[in-house]
Formats: C-alpha cells, sequence, structure tokens
C-alpha cells in the first residue's frame, strides 16, 4: 500500500535534513583532511628523522665491531701462549666497554620499540586509508 502524501512529505523533509547534515559533516571532514594533507610534510620529515636514528645507530654498531673484536683476537693470542702485550689495557677499558655496551643494549631495545609502534601504526593508517569504500548511488524512483 503506498503512503499518504503527507507521509511521503515527512520522509523526503527529514532526508533532506539529513542530507544537510551530512554535507556539513562532508564539509568539516574535507577540512580535516585539508590538515592532514599538510601534516603529510611533518610525517615524512619524522619518517626522515627515524631513518636517520636507524641509520646511526647501525654506525655506533659497526664502528664497535672491530675494537670488539681485537679485544677477542688478543684474549685468544694470549690464551695460545702469546706476549699479552697490550692486554693489561684493554682489561683496564674492559669495564668502560661493557658500560658502553649495556647504553647501546637499552638505546637497542629503545629503538626497536618506537620502531615496532612507528610500522604498527604507519599498517594501520595505511589500511585504513586503503580500504575500498562503496560508491555512491544515484537518484533511483524519484529521477522520475
Amino acid at each position: 500500500m503506498a503512503k499518504a502524501h503527507i507521509e511521503m512529505h515527512g520522509d523526503h523533509q527529514r532526508w533532506l535534513s539529513d542530507q544537510a547534515m551530512w554535507r556539513d559533516d562532508l564539509a568539516m571532514w574535507q577540512q580535516e583532511i585539508a590538515k592532514a594533507m599538510d601534516g603529510i610534510r611533518k610525517l615524512e620529515d619524522a619518517l626522515r628523522t627515524h631513518r636517520a636514528t636507524l641509520q646511526e645507530h647501525e654506525q655506533t654498531i659497526a664502528a664497535e665491531t672491530p675494537c670488539l673484536q681485537n679485544h677477542e683476537h688478543a684474549l685468544a693470542e694470549f690464551e695460545r701462549g702469546g706476549s699479552g702485550e697490550g692486554l693489561l689495557q684493554l682489561a683496564v677499558s674492559h669495564q668502560q666497554s661493557a658500560e658502553k655496551h649495556g647504553k647501546q643494549r637499552s638505546e637497542h631495545e629503545r629503538i626497536k620499540k618506537d620502531h615496532h609502534i612507528v610500522m604498527a601504526y604507519w599498517s594501520l593508517l595505511l589500511k585504513s586509508l586503503t580500504v575500498k569504500s562503496g560508491g555512491g548511488e544515484g537518484c533511483s524512483e524519484l529521477e522520475t
């Protein structure tokens, strides 16, 4: 059974009101997207800074490796009956090396935590922005 004209008129008024509210929402969302687009530069800068932190950490590790290998080689030589030349100096610096390594371990854990957080949020953001959304539909019967 067809709705009475008054009921249809009421429906149309509610729908027009909904559409006005939706247009207001869309205008606000467009402004938010514009701000987010402006924030992309800040995001790029933050990612570049994070990448530089990773590279710096890698360089610190690489720079420390020869020192550790040299100390290990000197110890092995001494254990094989070598003279142990320079071993006393290395033994004295061993405590400093242990403290430095502890700091590097803590720094590595901090970087790891930060990296995992950045990548988790990045993944969520990327997924949320790449989800296919349904398109709008035409006016259907109201067009006729």
